[in-house]
């Protein structure tokens, strides 16, 4: 049974995290024949204008497509944001809410995608240096985004011309996340029975050279999501040629995370995660700092 305690700190994390959120500026990304729409939360750096032309995270919640999970993603967006790192963190649909099925959530997760690389240079956002990032099912749709098969556009007489890869982020980031769908440990996600072909939304068949730096953070002692795999994964990333980085958390179990838990964790893997970044030069040097949220 869950004390009165336990039930007042949940409260207490749930109120500060809508709190946070409440910060961002909304925008919608989305809008159905029936009226319905689906938002963004956009979270900037003080001051930050049209002409900023910055590097930028596109989050995916988690979830396993069965809540919308978007408000544990406020504390990360607010911490970079602080940085100088604009976020954008959608609202899709999830099973439990809609009637939709894993390849339409599948689908929506590249659209977001889609809309964020065309609307970069309106927000302020510099299109060829979003990072996608995502927490267990949001990591399989940030996994997604970043490795669409390049587009073969060659001709016989134009044998010097490199196939053209997809417009793509610039770096991608998962946080316990799903990197096999189809693992005993994923089948909530439906993805192998409303998948029209599986193994093209699979990141495990996908591996390939030309993919954009990989960050991990991945909890040892998670009885949900299987460390080993993430394990693996990454070593195959780099096994193409890739750049990748794993940080295993020792001791660490599904709640990896959310900041309300353990924000010691939290504040180790945002530091990893940041010099990561800047170590490839794709956030700048003052991207590294404390956690400052109140």
């Amino acid at each position: 049974m869950t004390s009165f305690a336990g039930n007042q700190q949940k409260n207490d994390d749930d109120q500060l995290k809508r709190s946070l959120l409440q910060r961002a500026h909304t925008i919608i990304w989305k809008r159905f024949a029936d009226g319905h729409e689906l938002n963004v939360s956009f979270f900037t750096p003080t001051g930050h204008s049209a002409a900023a032309s910055a590097p930028s995270v596109l989050f995916y919640s988690g979830g396993m497509w069965c809540k919308n999970l978007i408000d544990q993603l406020a504390p990360w967006a607010l911490q970079l944001a602080d940085r100088g790192i604009p976020c954008l963190v959608p609202e899709l649909r999830t099973h439990d809410a809609y009637e939709v099925t894993a390849e339409d959530i599948m689908e929506e997760g590249l659209q977001v995608w889609e809309w964020c690389y065309a609307q970069a240079e309106g927000l302020g956002l510099n299109p060829k240096r979003i990072t996608v990032a995502g927490i267990d099912a949001g990591g399989l749709l940030a996994l997604n985004a970043a490795m669409q098969p390049i587009v073969s556009r060659r001709r016989w007489w134009q044998f010097w011309r490199h196939d053209e890869l997809p417009n793509s982020p610039v770096a991608v980031a998962i946080f316990r996340g799903v990197v096999d769908p189809e693992a005993p440990e994923a089948r909530v996600l439906r993805v192998v029975q409303e998948c029209t072909n599986p193994a093209a939304v699979n990141p495990c068949t996908l591996l390939r050279k030309r993919l954009p730096p990989l960050f991990c953070a991945h909890g040892m002692d998670d009885p949900l999501l299987d460390f080993e795999t993430v394990e693996w994964f990454c070593k195959k990333w780099q096994h193409f040629g890739n750049s990748a980085e794993i940080l295993s958390c020792s001791h660490a179990d599904h709640t990896l995370a959310n900041f309300s838990v353990n924000p010691a964790l939290f504040e180790h893997i945002m530091l990893a995660w940041e010099e990561f970044m800047v170590s490839r030069s794709l956030w700048p040097e003052d991207a590294i700092g404390d956690i400052t949220l109140n």
